[in-house]
């Protein structure tokens, strides 16, 4: 079988250039040292099937002549190799067919690149890879770009905490009916400060410990999952396997899941883990929507468990019309939207084109992720 070089970006698909005012271009290496992006331990040129590309399929046109992220700027690391810039689908199939590399949204159109040596998918994570056929016991190299919007979702997540711990969810109610109590009825919720207070972080990854040291310098205690050891940052107390996961609930005032979409992770946030947590706890998802029992949230936010919830993630996710989250008064909802900004976009871009230009070059390539395991 021909082996694939995969790239999972993460956060949607490539975005045009950067207008006039947004966050700078910074030296690659900064960049890869900033967000603690990992290279492979083997050359590209030494991985099999790798051969220096003919043609790159390029499934995104960009609006822009100039700047980040436009056809010349992506260009300047081609050395030479065609690049075909398409964004149809029909064409997108047309131009796969007879190319070494595509860089593009993850779909069954992969399946019509025959001759295709590394693929870089600009699509959310390698669950949304899932229809692709045998991808998961394949043996194909992947890497992974979750790491460009991790600053961006840890900001975000940091924002949802205090929103919650600071009532704002209550404060704006009470603007809409232009009403001065204060949040002093019995069953307003309770402000609350974050200092001395204990985080769980779900998934001490790129986005988890942006979270955590953020956190840290807020003067909380910081406590975290992570999958791989029970090592971590300085500004983590405490580090435990996901198989510490219900135990760790039991320390937490707030938890924040940060967790990849996996067999093991699909459902871990369940009744068991809210029933685990202290009264009055608070709760956050910014990683992916199935890793919680949404019933499960449910009963524990009408039950009082939780005092509140911010979700950038949900399951069933869009969240439809009608369904009960939407109108719970002590819930946040962000609509998956937490890795938007200026310096996400940026990222996205500097490390696709760095993977492209290292690919070409036989280089080491960055964000080698497994494919059996899910991220």
């Amino acid at each position: 079988m021909k082996k694939f070089i995969i790239t999972i970006m993460a956060f949607g698909i490539l975005l045009p250039a950067l207008s006039f005012g947004q966050v700078a271009e910074i030296h690659i290496d900064t960049l890869i040292s900033e967000l603690g992006i990992r290279e492979s331990k083997v050359a590209s040129k030494d991985m099999e099937g790798w051969s220096r590309p003919k043609k790159v399929t390029f499934g995104y046109v960009p609006q822009s002549a100039t700047g980040i992220g436009s056809k010349a700027w992506i260009l300047e690391v081609a050395d030479g190799v065609p690049i075909d810039f398409v964004s149809d689908t029909d064409d997108v199939e047309k131009s796969i067919a007879d190319s070494d590399v595509y860089i593009g949204r993850c779909s069954d159109v992969i399946s019509k690149g025959k001759n295709l040596d590394y693929i870089h998918i600009t699509s959310a994570g390698i669950d949304r890879c899932a229809s692709i056929p045998g991808i998961k016991t394949s043996h194909w190299i992947a890497t992974n770009n979750a790491k460009v919007s991790s600053e961006t979702i840890a900001e975000h997540s940091i924002a949802m905490m205090m929103a919650l711990a600071r009532r704002l969810p209550m404060f704006d109610g009470l603007k809409t009916n232009s009403d001065w109590n204060r949040g002093n009825a019995p069953d307003a919720p309770k402000a609350i400060s974050l200092k001395g207070k204990t985080l769980l972080v779900l998934g001490l990854g790129g986005i988890g410990s942006q979270i955590a040291k953020r956190a840290n310098s807020l003067g909380m205690r910081v406590i975290g999952t992570r999958n791989s050891s029970r090592t971590g940052p300085d500004y983590v107390d405490y580090v435990g396997l996901s198989d510490e996961t219900q135990e760790l609930a039991k320390q937490a005032d707030i938890v924040i899941n940060a967790l990849p979409l996996t067999d093991k992770t699909t459902g871990i946030v369940s009744t068991e883990f809210f029933n685990n947590l202290k009264e009055g706890s608070y709760y956050l998802s910014v990683g992916r929507g199935k890793t919680t029992d949404t019933n499960a949230l449910i009963d524990a936010l009408k039950s009082g468990k939780l005092s509140g919830a911010g979700l950038d993630v949900t399951d069933p996710e869009p969240l439809p019309e009608g369904h009960e989250l939407w109108g719970m008064p002590n819930v946040i909802i962000t609509q998956h939207t937490a890795g938007r900004s200026d310096l996400s976009r940026r990222n996205a871009l500097m490390i696709t084109r760095e993977n492209l230009r290292r690919y070409i070059r036989g280089e080491k390539l960055l964000n080698m992720v497994d494919l059996a395991r899910g991220y």
